[in-house]
């Protein structure tokens, strides 16, 4: 098996792989990058027209949507891409001693690059339905750390669980529909019947959300429960998907 002493620089390779994950995803494509918001803003679309009558409570409609689906997006992607991480790269990861770590963590920088250069236009349109400049803002940048944590360690044991069982990749394609309906994106948790919503509250994308709508829609500090929940939640997640492809990496080659 081939050394990789050279790459002594981490970061760098995760960066190079991300960047090349990016190019290779719209590779092709007359839209290219586009695509990334054309999604969102399609479903805001149906969302304003199909929702927003039925959601007339929800003042300023289309920038409460709109925060819900630029994360979500986000989420889903990531855990698309990591799912198929290690698989995908079965070929390198028998020739090149390198951390199999490096696909899956280099999958969601992709996503989080991508995510964060998407926010430039959207951060346009939601000024334009209403987002007010604050200093709350700032709460952005540790709350979209936290959720990329959260998005890390599910997307870690969803990834590792897919070499032995590649049902869990089809499982997720199956689910996922039903979890971003479960997820209180284009309606507000607060319209949800009591009995029902302590249901929802195991949902842990529900506590995520709320925390970006506190910021960016009530232009709030998130409450220290906010932060606790979904902190405790990402870190969690981090330790869970860690410690189980900790236990399984080594098992992966008979599994390739």
């Amino acid at each position: 098996m081939i050394s990789i002493n050279k790459f002594k620089n981490f970061p760098n390779l995760v960066l190079t792989i991300a960047v090349k994950n990016i190019k290779m995803k719209y590779k092709n494509s007359a839209l290219g990058f586009v695509w990334s918001l054309l999604h969102p803003l399609a479903y805001l679309l149906i969302f304003i027209l199909v929702f927003s009558n039925a959601f007339a409570g929800v003042e300023r409609y289309s920038l409460f949507a709109l925060i819900g689906l630029v994360f979500w997006t986000f989420f889903n992607s990531s855990i698309n891409q990591m799912l198929q991480a290690i698989i995908a790269n079965a070929s390198v990861l028998k020739t090149i001693a390198i951390p199999k770590l490096l696909f899956p963590f280099s999958a969601l920088i992709a996503e989080l690059i991508t995510f964060l250069l998407s926010l430039i236009p959207f951060f346009g349109l939601m000024f334009f339905f209403g987002l007010q400049l604050s200093v709350e803002l700032l709460w952005l940048v540790p709350a979209v750390i936290i959720f990329a944590f959260f998005t890390f360690g599910v997307g870690l044991l969803l990834c590792t669980l897919n070499v032995f069982f590649r049902d869990i990749g089809l499982l997720w394609n199956t689910l996922s529909p039903a979890i971003f309906y479960f997820t209180p994106i284009a309606y507000s948790s607060s319209l949800i019947p009591e009995k029902y919503l302590t249901i929802l509250q195991f949902n842990p994308l529900l506590h995520y959300i709320n925390l970006m709508r506190e910021i960016l829609y009530n232009n709030a500090t998130p409450s220290l429960h906010l932060w606790a929940v979904t902190t405790g939640i990402a870190v969690s997640c981090t330790v869970i998907g860690l410690l189980v492809y900790n236990r399984l990496k080594n098992n992966f080659v008979s599994f390739y």
